[in-house]
């Protein structure tokens, strides 16, 4: 099902992009009048995987999964986003790009979705931008080369730890189905897991 567009306006991403740039950015308005709030309902998707999209989106509120959906479909999601956070999928940036996952709506909420070459203009034209670009993405490659690390190095238990450190909003939102495939673990594996990691604070107490 389409999203339903709400209004045209400016709110949570000329936010986050002014905090992520330490400072107010130039021209702000010109973003403004790029973006589209929208509403989404909880299991709604928000784009599909495969399909051209360049669009960057920031929450406003809300939790939305990524996933990875191979050819027999079953699902690996490979990160949540959750409010005053942005998501895109850079495969779908670049020319005639193709987005590499889907984003689903884990929970109903708003979002602002804009062009990514309203971003490129404002970079093109302004150095603030520019470096905020460079510093969102980064920040983008910091949080994939740690999930690739404790993918590839922690085991289950040890990868449920850090998320309950790293993550504990979105540990306590979303369903244990939801989780365990994050974890990349069955839900009754993760329940043996949380189970255990529960007894073990309680007996630390």
């Amino acid at each position: 099902m389409a999203l339903t567009e709400v209004k045209r306006g400016q709110g949570a991403a000329i936010s986050l992009f002014e905090r992520i740039a330490g400072h107010p950015l130039p021209q702000a308005e010109r973003l403004a009048e790029a973006i589209q709030v929208r509403c989404i309902r909880a299991g709604e998707t928000v784009f599909h995987q495969d399909e051209p999209h360049p669009y960057v989106y920031v929450i406003e509120s809300g939790l939305v999964k990524l996933t990875y959906l191979r050819a027999d479909g079953e699902e690996w999601i490979k990160s949540f986003a959750i409010e005053g956070r942005f998501f895109a999928s850079l495969s779908a940036l670049v020319p005639a790009g193709r987005a590499s996952f889907s984003a689903v709506a884990v929970e109903g909420g708003r979002l602002e979705r804009f062009p990514f070459g309203t971003l490129q203009a404002l970079a093109d034209a302004d150095l603030g931008w520019s470096r905020m670009i460079r510093s969102a993405l980064m920040m983008l490659a910091e949080r994939k080369e740690r999930r690739e690390r404790q993918f590839l190095t922690l085991d289950p238990a040890e990868r449920y730890r850090a998320l309950l450190v790293e993550e504990p909003e979105v540990v306590a939102r979303v369903a244990q189905k939801d989780l365990a495939g994050y974890l990349g673990i069955t839900p009754v594996g993760l329940s043996r897991i949380a189970k255990r990691v529960r007894a073990e604070a309680g007996a630390q107490a």
